[in-house]
């Protein structure tokens, strides 16, 4: 990461954002989440149990997690100080403290994941990451993570963490039924929040091509991203999904939608009133933007179930 990060402002982001929640709850959803995130936020957050599993959470993360946050490497003004910049810019244009960031080792070498509570969240970056993401890519990544923190996503999508691994393997046959049960709905959901990720993700960055290319890394690995033909990718990936008959009952238990889905999105995000009422910026000329409905029902098109 040797390039400085692109100076992109967003002046009129924090504004929008507090003018939006006048009169709301602390746990509403930002304006840029998509519809069904906001509106199972508010449900699930409006229940009595939060502190029950907050401290549940809390404990799965400290029996499962804790040697993994001990032994990564804090990203700081001293540890990364280039990331660390990127860090900063991601939480001062989503309006967030400046959450708990670790380098760490993984088996999936281009990874970063959030984790914790609404209280207590941390981002963990791989070791890939750090080396091969130029600063605008990692300005995507970091902030999609931190759109989760932003978006109050925490205890949810910890939730499926346990959901997935930790709850069948004590639980046995029960936990597997019982996991199953929750586990399709919290799929859905987080297929979700990913979108709303991904914008906020976008507004960090300030550059449509550059989430692109960050998005196309997650999959090339190594490769040179800029060899790569982004539309082309998206036809044969459209294709080899009709051909091989890639039905919704498949991705139900997919966290992500697919990463030819998400460019699809994120463009669809970036060309809609929505983008431009919230970064301010001036609106194209002899380009028709989406409305929101417009947004929401192509965005459901892409990533249903």
């Amino acid at each position: 990461m040797t390039d400085t990060l692109p100076d992109v402002a967003i002046p009129h982001l924090r504004d929008y954002i507090e003018e939006q929640r006048r009169g709301k709850g602390e746990e509403d959803a930002p304006p840029y989440a998509h519809p069904v995130d906001q509106w199972i936020l508010r449900t699930l957050n409006s229940l009595p149990v939060r502190t029950v599993l907050d401290r549940a959470i809390d404990a799965y993360i400290s029996t499962q997690m804790g040697t993994e946050l001990a032994s990564g490497i804090p990203i700081d003004g001293k540890s990364f100080p280039d990331l660390y910049q990127v860090l900063t810019k991601c939480t001062e244009t989503l309006n967030i403290p400046i959450p708990h960031v670790y380098a760490m080792n993984s088996p999936y070498l281009f990874n970063a994941f959030t984790a914790g509570t609404d209280e207590y969240a941390f981002i963990g970056i791989t070791a890939g990451l750090t080396e091969f993401f130029d600063p605008g890519e990692a300005c995507f990544v970091i902030g999609h993570e931190c759109g989760h923190i932003a978006a109050r996503h925490m205890k949810y999508h910890t939730l499926v963490m346990i959901l997935a691994g930790t709850l069948p393997r004590f639980l046995g046959p029960l936990g597997a039924l019982l996991s199953r049960t929750a586990e399709v709905p919290l799929m859905a959901w987080e297929r979700r929040s990913e979108i709303t990720a991904d914008r906020a993700g976008l507004l960090c960055c300030g550059d449509l091509k550059t989430a692109e290319r960050a998005l196309v890394r997650l999959v090339a690995g190594f490769a040179d991203v800029d060899r790569v033909d982004i539309d082309d990718y998206l036809e044969r990936a459209k294709d080899l999904e009709s051909y091989h008959g890639l039905s919704g009952w498949q991705q139900l238990f997919q966290t992500h939608p697919l990463i030819p889905k998400r460019i699809e999105a994120i463009r669809l995000f970036a060309r809609s009133e929505l983008y431009y009422e919230i970064t301010g910026q001036p609106r194209p000329t002899g380009l028709e933007l989406l409305t929101r409905p417009e947004l929401d029902r192509r965005i459901n098109d892409i990533v249903k179930p």
